[in-house]
């Protein structure tokens, strides 16, 4: 495995030792790698912008894997999955590809058959072809839309992926606030509502004509269009 071949995997597994051994092997063939211990640890983190592939397992606290790869799947076609589970009757792999899994590994793996797994899933990868209202661009920090490209910064990406990953594309105003804090200073409420404003106007400028993301009262807040995420793997220059 090449520098040049290296893909961007999270690691989502509520199990410390086994999310650490999964983290260094995939390190050995010379991956990015990032773990977490829950689908909600992955939608808020801000370390995690944008993977190629998710390796995911089913029995997670809080929102479930199945859940999880679902809508992954819904938000980025193109995105590699693959699901690493104790459940292992026919059925159980059924529904994981019904899911939408690229690849259903049973536990315990070993080291080599996981890294074979990655390796030929990132062979046959290939970017799905979807329309979606506004596509996420992370590398390069940016929304493409029906009418321009915006620059977003680092706490405005940071907002819309977690939006964009979360179960109804919805987020309490503590989540998001956690997601852009700075030396463990949470913003005020004031001050998310400014960022989502800047957000909007943005939205705006490339051809969204309403708001993108709505404010539910004394709760949280919403995305409200159909988003894709550019992966590493198939970003567009």
């Amino acid at each position: 495995m090449t520098v040049e071949s290296a893909l961007s995997i999270t690691v989502i597994e509520d199990n410390e030792s086994l999310r650490r051994s999964l983290v260094r092997i995939l390190v050995q063939a010379g991956h990015n790698v990032s773990g977490v211990d829950s689908a909600e640890a992955f939608v808020e983190s801000r370390q995690i912008q944008d993977p190629d592939l998710l390796l995911v397992d089913l029995n997670l606290p809080g929102e479930d894997g199945l859940s999880l790869t679902g809508r992954m799947r819904r938000l980025q076609p193109d995105l590699g999955i693959i699901i690493l589970s104790a459940r292992s009757t026919p059925s159980d792999k059924q529904v994981g590809y019904e899911r939408g899994a690229d690849i259903y590994l049973t536990k315990p793996v070993a080291p080599g058959e996981l890294k074979a797994a990655v390796y030929a899933l990132h062979r046959r990868l290939t970017p799905a072809v979807k329309k979606f209202d506004l596509t996420i661009d992370p590398v390069h920090s940016r929304v493409v839309g029906p009418e321009g490209v915006a620059r977003v910064s680092a706490l405005e990406l940071a907002i819309m992926l977690g939006l964009s990953r979360a179960p109804d594309r919805k987020l309490e105003a503590w989540q998001i606030a956690e997601l852009i804090c700075q030396d463990d200073v949470m913003p005020e409420r004031n001050a998310l509502n400014v960022a989502i404003f800047r957000i909007n106007k943005k939205l705006q400028s490339v051809g969204i004509p309403h708001r993108g993301i709505r404010s539910i009262r004394n709760w949280g807040y919403q995305l409200e269009i159909d988003v894709g995420v550019v992966s590493q793997a198939s970003r567009i220059d």
